[in-house]
């Protein structure tokens, strides 16, 4: 992806984008790490970003995300079903 594109993109996804002050993660670190410290470290901040946010859960593909069962984890064909069976036109 060229320069251009990648700056139109992430204009287009500006408005729809929610950023989570690390302060906010803070207090559900723990909980997070602890969770996934043994799946894939790496993936913590995700965790808490969710447990910290009124939301439905996780959008990824990364099988190891799966496997914690702190906030639900939705991958793209779940997703997509989901959306499907409540009427959306994908």
């Amino acid at each position: 992806m060229s320069e251009r594109q990648s700056s139109e993109l992430l204009g287009r996804l500006r408005g729809r984008m929610v950023v989570v002050p690390e302060d906010s993660l803070l207090p559900f670190w723990g909980e997070a790490k602890a969770a996934m410290e043994a799946i894939d470290p790496r993936d913590v901040a995700y965790v808490a970003a969710a447990l910290a946010l009124p939301c439905d859960g996780i959008w990824s593909d990364d099988a190891h995300l799966k496997r914690q069962t702190l906030v639900t984890c939705w991958t793209t064909k779940e997703l997509v079903a989901v959306l499907r069976e409540h009427g959306f036109p994908l």
